[in-house]
């Protein structure tokens, strides 16, 4: 029974959740990304098909993964649904109910609603026994229901990530739901096809963990999903202050006399709304081919924008003058090669996006 196969209809138990399908359907696959992956490229990924991705927010005591913000404020910009982890430390239920507290107040800066995980590995447990403690099957499903059972108070959707040995020996899933309620089964099985006992219960499969895609340099985590969370992502909106690097590019681009698809200057609000995004998407700052080289070509409020940002995210120092000339053009293929962005030395849509979250 190919059931793994995205589109397709699978037919398997529904789980002792009770009440849904007896049929269960492939519904869209999405990555997950940490700092690990370094800069990534949310368009892209949505773009390739992805409706979903996986952000870890964090880890032990309140440790902010370094690329959550930008990503998380990526993800809301551009309509893309998120599956928030956070990576556990701890070793009492005291500590795993902190780190769920940690996770959902960093949740609540963009969304009011989504699921977030509880992700216990096999580091977390050799950090336990540097500390003396031997973290059992009864201690990591009391952990796992102190910090499932504050993200379901807190009005968020629990899901637990498990792998196979970790469903065997640390967590006793019956009694987690028993004490939470619905819990969503997270998945890690590295293997071509789930056989059909292991599918019965799984609401998210990490397939692989050497997964390519567009938008991402290197390796990264692949999922797939059999629950639809469509709909149940709620934006926070208002709470977080506005980003300062598109607030600056929207004076900027009211500077150079832009304006959205009403006829407007855009509101500068920092967010990369749709008429912002419309503005965006019509700039396209580039050196004026001269002979064999260039010379200055785009000028303005944009451009001193542009060199001002690649200076800050590349740790150079050209002359921020208003000119697109040579040095920009230079700095900007830089730029695009740092971040696996097009190399055409044209600060355009995705570029200056990227500069938006970097």
């Amino acid at each position: 029974m190919d059931w793994h196969v995205p589109g397709m209809v699978c037919k398997h138990p529904s789980s002792e959740r009770g009440g849904i399908n007896m049929y269960r359907k492939v519904w869209y696959e999405g990555p997950d990304i940490s700092a690990h992956q370094g800069y990534v490229d949310i368009k892209r990924i949505r773009d390739g098909g992805s409706r979903r991705i996986g952000l870890r927010v964090g880890y032990g005591r309140n440790n902010v993964d370094e690329r959550y913000i930008v990503n998380a404020q990526a993800c809301v910009n551009l309509g893309v649904d998120v599956l928030l982890y956070w990576f556990s430390y701890a070793y009492d239920t005291a500590m795993a109910a902190a780190e769920a507290d940690y996770a959902i107040a960093w949740a609540a800066k963009y969304w009011k609603k989504c699921p977030i995980a509880f992700d216990f590995e096999y580091d977390s447990v050799n950090y336990a026994r540097k500390r003396g403690v031997s973290v059992d099957r009864e201690l990591a499903t009391d952990m796992a229901i102190a910090f499932l059972g504050h993200i379901r108070d807190a009005g968020y959707i629990p899901v637990l990530y498990a792998n196979r040995d970790y469903l065997h020996h640390f967590f006793d899933l019956g009694r987690i739901r028993a004490a939470v309620g619905t819990v969503y089964l997270w998945y890690a099985r590295y293997v071509p096809a789930l056989l059909e006992g292991e599918a019965e219960d799984i609401d998210i499969w990490q397939y692989t963990s050497n997964g390519r895609m567009e938008g991402v340099t290197g390796r990264v985590d692949q999922n797939r999903f059999y629950t639809d969370f469509a709909g149940k992502d709620v934006e926070a909106g208002g709470q977080e202050p506005p980003n300062l690097n598109i607030l600056a590019f929207q004076k900027a681009a009211n500077q150079d006399g832009y304006r959205d698809q009403t006829g407007a200057r855009l509101v500068e609000d920092g967010v990369d709304g749709p008429k912002t995004q419309y503005v965006r998407a019509q700039i396209q700052l580039r050196a004026k081919r001269s002979g064999k080289g260039y010379m200055a070509g785009s000028r303005g409020h944009l451009v001193r924008w542009w060199q001002r940002r690649c200076n800050e995210i590349l740790g150079h120092n050209q002359e921020v003058d208003g000119r697109y000339g040579p040095r920009t053009r230079s700095e900007t293929m830089i730029f695009q090669r740092r971040l696996s962005i097009k190399i055409d030395g044209i600060a355009g849509y995705d570029s200056i996006q990227a500069a938006f979250y970097n």
